[in-house]
């Protein structure tokens, strides 16, 4: 039952992190800086890491970190191409 709350986290955790960046790339496509495009870039790959490092010492598998981050990186990627 632990391991199952804790998987359900991590999925809200990556629901959050493409909503919140879905917001951020509106934001700046309506302003249109580049200065943000790299920030933000930069912000989430910082939290990305974060992210990883906290799921690692929680005792998620690294296969399941690795695919969960392919996802988010697909999702991502598609919508902000589209």
């Amino acid at each position: 039952m632990d391991n199952r709350n804790l998987y359900i986290n991590m999925i809200v955790g990556s629901i959050g992190i493409i909503l919140i960046a879905l917001g951020i790339f509106e934001f700046l496509s309506i302003v249109e800086s580049t200065t943000g495009y790299i920030l933000t870039i930069l912000g989430f790959m910082i939290i990305v890491h974060y992210i990883y490092h906290l799921e690692k010492k929680a005792g998620i598998s690294d296969t399941i970190i690795w695919i969960r981050a392919s996802i988010l990186i697909i999702i991502l990627a598609s919508i902000y191409f589209i």
